[in-house]
C-alpha cells in the first residue's frame, strides 16, 4: 500500500501523502491579494488606535514583564529592548497548565500551528506564520536540532524536565541562523545545576490509555564544579491499535566555573523510542512500527573578560538513527523490511561580542557544520556549510529607539552562497507603548530526503534543487497599560519565492520536488493579558491568517484563517492553581485543491495542582474536556477524553 511505502522512507510518508502540507505551494492572487490587503490594514489602524487609546482610560499603575532572552541577538537583553515578537515560555508555565509534551505548552501562542499526528510518542512540529515545519528552526541553548532528513525538529522527543524556559521568536531569523529560520525560531534553555547545594525532583503520573510517565532529576554543586541528571520513562498502550509506546531518555550537564567570568559547560543526552505506527484511519498499517534514537553532545566555554565584552565556543554533534519495521508482528526487532535512516550533524560554532560605545554593540560570529546523512534506501549523502554573521546594535536618545541591524553569509558545498540581511526596530513612545518593525531575508535549503528521495513507489528526489527563499516585513505595537492589562498587536506579511513542491511530471512520470511555487502570506497577531485580580489571570490571543495560492487562489494546505486561544488562570498563596484552556481553529484544507477540508475545532482542557505541604505537590490533568471528535492532520484522529494525575517531591 502506498501508505507504507512512503513511511519506510524516513518517517515522512504521512507529509508526502499530501506533499504541500510540508512545503507551501502558490500565491494569492493580486487582486484578492491587494483587497485583503486593504481590509488587513484597516483592521490593523483600527486596533492600534484602541491599544493607544487605552493608556488615556485605564489606570495608571505598570506592571514590568520584561525578561532576558538570547534568541533575538544571541546575546543576553532585556525583552523591553527587543524589536521582535518573542514569547517566554517557563517551566514552571508548563507544570502548571499540564503539558505533556512541549507541543502542548507552544500550541496556545499566536501564530503557532501543531501538525500533531494524535497519541503519546506520535510526530509533533511546529508551524508559525504561514510556514511549513522545516521552515521553523527549533534550537537546544542555541544547537540547531531540526533533522536535516526531512528538516523537521520533533517536539514529542524533547523532554519537559530538563527545560527552564522555552523563547519563541516570530518572524524571520536567518540573518542570524541560517537555513530554516523563516517562519520563527524556537530557542529551548535547558536547566541549569544548582547554585548552591542540591536538589532532587521526582515525578509520577498515571493517565488514560495506561500511559504512565516516570521522571527523576538530580543536581548539585560542590565548590565550582556543578552537575545535573535527569531521566525519564513513559509508556502507554495508546489510544488507537497499534499505537502503544515505550520510550525514554536521559540528560546529563556538567559545568565548572574557574571564577565569574570563565566557565566551561558539556551537555549530552539520549533519546529512545519504539513506537507502533496505525498510520492514517484511511489506510490504517496494523503491524507497522518505528524506532527510534537520538544523541547529542554539546561542550561550550563562555568567557567575559570585562563588562563590555564576550566571547564564546561550542563543539556539537547531533545523532539521529530511525528504524521503520513494515510487516512486523512478530516483534520490535524484526529484520523483516527493516528501513533505516541515519544523520548526524557536526558543528563549531564562535562567537564574539563588544560594547565599542555607549551606544553601539557589536555581534559576530563564525560556524562550520556538516550533515551526513546513511540511509538504506537513499545511499550515502553529504554537504558543509561555512557561515559568518555580524549584527549591528544601537540604543539611541536615552535606550528610546533600538535599531539592530544584521546579516549573515551562509557558503555551503552543495549550493550557491546565501547572503541574508536583516532590519528591526523598537521604539518606545512613552512608559506604556512601544512600537516595533522589521525586514528581513530568510531561506531554506532542501532537505536530503527533497534531493535523494529513492526511485521508488513512483517518486524520485531532484538534486538539482535550489534553496527557498523569502523577505518578510511586520509592524506591531504593544501597551503595558497598568497592573491589570497588556496587549499587543502586530501585521506580517511574507513573500516565498523557489517554493519546493512535490508534484507529478507526465515527462518522467514520477512525482519529483521542483522549485515552482510562490506564496504571499498576511496575518495579524493580536495578544492580551488581563490580570483580574491578584490571583486570577486571562489570556485571550488571536490570529488572523491568509494564505493562499495564485493560480487556483486556493488556500494553503493546513493554514487556518482563524486561531483563537484563551485561558483563565487561578493561583492562590496557598498552592493552589487552576487553568481552563480553550482553542479554537478553523477550518484548513489538506490538499492544494482544497477538496479535503479539515473541519474546525473546539477544545478544552483542565489542569489542577495543590501543593500538600513543602516540597509535594499533586495534580491533575484533562485534556479534550468535552471528549470532541477531532482532527488536526487529515486523517489522524485525536485522542477523546483523556485523564492524568500524579504526584511531585522536591527535596
Amino acid at each position: 500500500m502506498r501508505t507504507q511505502a512512503l513511511s519506510r522512507n524516513g518517517n515522512i510518508g504521512n507529509k508526502l501523502i499530501s506533499p504541500v502540507d510540508r512545503l507551501l505551494s502558490g500565491k494569492y492572487s493580486r487582486q484578492k491579494g491587494k483587497d485583503c490587503m486593504k481590509n488587513t490594514t484597516r483592521r490593523l489602524i483600527i486596533a492600534g488606535l484602541l491599544l493607544c487609546a487605552l493608556p488615556g482610560i485605564a489606570k495608571a499603575e505598570d506592571v514590568d514583564l520584561d525578561k532576558i532572552v538570547v534568541t533575538p541577538s544571541r546575546i543576553e537583553e532585556s525583552s523591553a529592548d527587543v524589536g521582535r515578537t518573542v514569547d517566554v515560555i517557563t517551566s514552571r508555565d508548563m507544570e502548571r497548565s499540564g503539558a505533556q509534551n512541549l507541543a502542548d505548552a507552544l500550541t496556545e501562542l499566536t501564530s503557532v500551528e501543531i501538525s500533531n499526528y494524535g497519541g503519546p510518542g506520535t510526530d509533533k512540529n511546529i508551524r508559525m506564520r504561514g510556514s511549513t515545519a522545516s521552515q521553523v528552526l527549533v534550537l537546544m541553548d542555541g544547537r540547531p536540532i531540526n533533522n536535516p532528513r526531512d528538516g523537521q525538529a520533533d517536539l514529542s522527543a524533547v523532554p519537559l524536565d530538563n527545560i527552564s524556559r522555552v523563547e519563541v521568536m516570530h518572524g524571520p531569523g536567518s540573518s542570524l541562523y541560517g537555513s530554516s529560520a523563516m517562519g520563527g525560531v524556537v530557542n529551548i534553555i535547558t536547566r541549569q545545576p544548582p547554585k548552591e547545594g542540591q536538589k532532587t525532583e521526582l515525578y509520577s503520573s498515571f493517565g488514560t490509555a495506561r500511559t504512565y510517565i516516570e521522571r527523576l532529576s538530580h543536581g548539585a554543586r560542590i565548590s565550582n564544579f556543578g552537575y545535573l541528571i535527569s531521566g525519564k520513562y513513559q509508556s502507554s498502550a495508546g489510544f488507537r491499535s497499534n499505537s502503544a509506546l515505550n520510550a525514554s531518555d536521559c540528560n546529563l550537564k556538567l559545568d565548572y566555573d574557574f571564577n565569574s567570568q570563565n566557565n566551561i559547560k558539556l551537555n549530552s543526552g539520549f533519546y529512545k523510542s519504539k513506537l507502533g505506527t496505525p498510520g492514517p484511519i484511511t489506510a490504517p498499517d496494523p503491524d507497522d512500527k518505528q524506532n527510534t534514537l537520538k544523541r547529542f553532545f554539546d561542550f561550550n566555554w563562555n568567557f567575559k573578560p570585562d563588562e563590555q565584552t564576550g566571547m564564546s565556543a561550542r563543539v556539537y554533534q547531533n545523532y539521529d538513527r530511525l528504524e521503520f519495521l513494515e510487516n512486523s508482528s512478530d516483534g520490535w526487532n524484526s529484520d523483516n523490511q527493516k528501513d533505516i535512516h541515519t544523520t548526524t550533524v557536526r558543528g563549531i560554532d564562535l562567537q564574539f561580542d563588544k560594547q565599542l560605545l555607549d551606544v553601539y554593540r557589536i555581534v559576530c560570529g563564525l560556524n562550520y557544520v556538516k550533515n551526513m546523512n546513511d540511509s538504506t534506501t537513499s545511499a550515502k549523502h553529504e554537504y558543509n556549510v561555512t557561515s559568518g554573521y555580524l549584527e549591528n546594535r544601537l540604543d539611541l536618545f536615552d535606550n528610546k529607539l533600538n535599531i539592530n541591524l544584521s546579516a549573515r553569509l551562509d557558503d555551503y558545498s552543495n549550493f550557491d552562497m546565501e547572503i541574508n540581511p536583516s532590519l528591526d526596530f523598537l521604539y518606545k513612545l512613552n512608559e506604556v507603548i512601544k512600537f516595533h518593525g522589521l525586514i528581513s531575508r530568510s531561506y531554506r535549503v532542501p532537505t536530503f530526503n527533497d534531493l535523494y528521495w529513492p526511485n521508488a513507489d513512483g517518486m524520485i528526489g531532484n538534486p538539482n534543487l535550489k534553496p527557498e527563499k523569502g523577505v518578510t516585513g511586520e509592524l506591531g505595537v504593544e501597551t503595558k497599560v497598568n497592573k491589570y492589562f497588556t496587549s499587543g498587536l502586530t501585521y506580517f506579511c511574507s513573500d516565498y519565492k523557489q517554493l519546493i513542491q512535490w508534484s507529478y511530471n507526465p515527462t518522467t512520470m514520477m512525482t519529483q520536488p521542483e522549485n515552482i511555487s510562490s506564496a504571499v502570506i498576511n496575518g495579524i497577531e493580536f495578544e492580551n493579558k488581563i490580570f483580574i485580580s491578584d490571583k486570577i489571570d486571562l489570556n485571550l490571543n488571536y490570529t488572523y491568517l491568509m494564505a493562499r495560492d495564485e493560480d487556483t487562489h486556493k488556500y494553503l494546505v493546513y493554514q487556518p484563517k482563524n486561531k483563537l486561544d484563551a485561558c483563565l488562570k487561578y493561583h492562590d498563596y496557598n498552592g493552589l492553581t487552576v487553568e481552563l484552556k480553550g482553542q479554537f481553529t478553523g477550518i484548513r484544507f489538506a490538499d492544494a485543491n482544497n477538496n479535503d477540508k479539515v473541519k474546525s475545532f473546539f477544545v478544552l482542557g483542565l489542569s489542577v495542582s495543590k501543593k500538600i505541604k513543602p516540597g509535594l505537590t499533586c495534580f491533575a490533568y484533562i485534556d479534550n474536556l468535552l471528549n470532541r471528535k477531532y482532527q488536526v492532520m487529515q486523517g489522524y484522529p485525536m485522542p477523546g477524553f483523556s485523564f492524568t494525575g500524579g504526584l511531585k517531591a522536591e527535596f
